[in-house]
């Protein structure tokens, strides 16, 4: 099976570093934070993180895990400090820092930050970035985004166009934008959007698929909203992601040739309902999709099972050798909803089949239950409403498995947006 080239997203991440901290000392506890996006306040006696990066000692690297949580995480001011004494390593240390009340669920508030070597977290992201090998090594020679695109007739005899989608990697806006060209001149009446397998990526690029579901009316309205903490006001107020007819991001390929560049015209589809098939891999900005869509009244109509519950984003911030990557915010639609920690339940929960191709209409579960909605208004007899506990089959994944995109590499964002 061919791979993408992993260079760019690899040097995106290592471009993407968020320099919180500019050049210019930190001292006491009262000091402001000069950053892009304006000052902040340390609220903690250890003052800016900036005095303590670069230096590599133990005690020094300590001070400045707990500075930095103090400037940038979601919940710094439910932060219960623990004696820094007590831990012989930073991995220790900043995990013990973590808000771990429970939530709704009853999961640890805070199951995403992570902090790891700088390398390691560069082979983790390169392990997720392999494109998904279907069925057993059916199509292995693809390596889209967007690997399936059809156009299909329900049985009540509505045409619906149907999307395999895969990761919202670099080059995913450009294999979109090709696949809704082409359903939009099959006149398409449905969309089927199959998320299952897609864990997630650039925030880019789940406004611009979102974008070309919807049509003309929904220009300008919020896709998402991204709320960082109270500390960092500027930066919230200026990190809206918005419906927009045109491309407001220019993809990056692998080979560093775009097909549509800045200010192209989108195919919209212009439809008032949306069917999505899930998992509980359908994660991050799989479920930006699902929330930003729902935002602004359009039907979004889910196929499977529970997806994963992650609102959250970060950024990555390098430090003597390791990769930390706290939440930072949460991303939330025009109507202000983001509380999906415990996952986006189905509207129809179907178990799905691991030894059918994903994409036949007469065979998948999901796609049959979709089409069954589409012609009905209801979910297919024998299945269940998102209300149940049923639980499905894992997704089909390559031969010898495909790791999942880590938590912290789920929402991501170009520099360029931070």
């Amino acid at each position: 099976m061919k791979k993408l080239p992993l260079s760019p997203l690899l040097a995106a991440l290592a471009a993407g570093v968020l320099l919180l901290t500019a050049c210019g000392g930190g001292g006491g506890g009262g000091d402001e934070v000069p950053s892009a996006n304006g000052p902040i306040r340390p609220t903690t006696a250890l003052g800016s993180s900036f005095q303590y990066e670069g230096i590599c000692d133990l005690e020094t690297q300590k001070k400045f895990t707990r500075s930095y949580l103090d400037e940038v995480y979601l919940w710094y001011d439910e932060i219960v400090d623990v004696d820094p004494r007590a831990f012989n390593n930073i991995p220790d240390y900043f995990n013990a820092l973590l808000v771990r009340t429970p939530d709704a669920s009853g999961r640890p508030r805070d199951h995403f930050s992570a902090v790891l070597p700088a390398s390691q977290a560069q082979s983790l992201v390169s392990a997720s970035a392999a494109p998904l090998s279907l069925d057993a090594g059916v199509r292995s020679d693809h390596t889209s985004a967007v690997p399936v695109v059809k156009v299909v007739t329900s049985p009540g005899g509505r045409r619906a166009g149907y999307i395999q989608f895969n990761d919202h990697e670099f080059g995913a806006q450009d294999d979109l934008i090709t696949a809704f060209r082409q359903l939009a001149a099959g006149n398409v009446q449905d969309l089927v959007l199959d998320l299952r397998f897609n864990t997630g990526g650039f925030l880019y690029v789940a406004q611009a698929a979102a974008s070309m579901i919807t049509g003309p009316s929904a220009e300008g309205l919020v896709f998402e909203r991204l709320n960082y903490n109270d500390k960092r006001p500027q930066l919230t107020e200026s990190s809206t992601f918005l419906f927009s007819s045109r491309v407001q991001v220019e993809d990056r390929t692998p080979t560093g040739v775009n097909q549509y560049p800045l200010g192209t015209p989108l195919p919209q589809l212009n439809l008032p309902r949306v069917f999505v098939l899930t998992s509980a891999t359908t994660c991050s900005s799989s479920e930006s999709i699902i929330n930003g869509l729902r935002g602004i009244n359009v039907q979004v109509i889910r196929i499977g099972d529970t997806t994963c519950g992650k609102p959250y984003g970060f950024s990555q911030k390098n430090n003597c050798g390791l990769a930390f990557f706290p939440v930072e915010f949460q991303g939330t639609n025009a109507k202000g909803f983001g509380d999906y920690t415990n996952g986006i339940a189905p509207t129809c929960r179907v178990q799905d089949d691991a030894t059918v191709l994903a994409e036949d209409p007469q065979a998948d579960p999901l796609f049959r239950g979709a089409l069954t909605f589409m012609d009905t208004g209801a979910c297919p007899a024998g299945t269940a409403t998102g209300l149940t506990v049923q639980q499905s089959a894992q997704p089909r994944l390559t031969p010898s498995g495909r790791p999942e995109r880590p938590a912290w590499a789920g929402r991501l964002l170009l520099p360029s947006q931070r």
